[in-house]
């Protein structure tokens, strides 16, 4: 089958479909590849979209993202693409520099095999050492200023991850009340600014 670049878009994907929008450069000559699968149960048309169409960053259909690092030269290898800096490389709105791909339903070649990339889900109360340090950027929210959206109490994080088998995603039912306090961090600790509880 193999890749091919700009095969798909972000805002046709359909549930099951995947797209590998792009490569950003990161540190240490690696590179980290975008994702976007549409999930079973995804809402549809979203007035988050709507509002903000003109932001690439939204999606007409909820896709959900994962990340993967990789060496350019293993990226080429295994995708058949080219990644190096004679490509049509641009600077995002971020700030980030990024090569769109737009490969519908991305394949990696390794040893004559031809492996499926999704995109793999798991919601956790149990964050790791960065998600627990950085709350107020890592934590589930109701938009990006929102409250905290909780399961039984608890702060819920994301991990998303590339896969090349069927996704194994865990979602965590969110309390009936969200968290509306302003959890900040200083000194190394953790304070909720409304009611003065520390977390650490």
């Amino acid at each position: 089958m193999g890749n091919v670049l700009n095969s798909g878009e972000l805002n046709s994907l359909k549930v099951g479909q995947v797209l590998l929008t792009q490569v950003r450069k990161i540190g240490g000559g690696f590179m980290e590849m975008e994702i976007a699968e549409v999930k079973e149960g995804s809402r549809g048309l979203s007035p988050a979209f709507l509002f903000n169409k003109s932001d690439s960053r939204f999606s007409a259909n909820s896709a959900r993202r994962a990340w993967q690092n990789a060496t350019p030269s293993d990226l080429e290898e295994l995708l058949g693409v080219k990644v190096d800096d004679a490509q049509d490389w641009e600077i995002n709105e971020r700030g980030f520099e990024v090569l769109k791909l737009n490969i519908l339903n991305p394949v990696a070649n390794y040893e004559g095999t031809e492996y499926v990339m999704r995109a793999q889900i798991q919601e956790t109360t149990e964050g790791d050492e960065y998600q627990v340090a950085n709350v107020a950027k890592a934590a589930k929210r109701k938009g990006k200023e929102g409250a905290y959206i909780l399961h039984q109490g608890n702060y819920i994080f994301t991990n998303a991850t590339v896969v090349f088998t069927e996704p194994q995603d865990i979602y965590l039912t969110a309390d009936t009340t969200s968290s509306t306090s302003s959890v900040v961090q200083e000194a190394g600790v953790e304070v909720d600014t409304l009611t003065g509880e520390i977390f650490n």
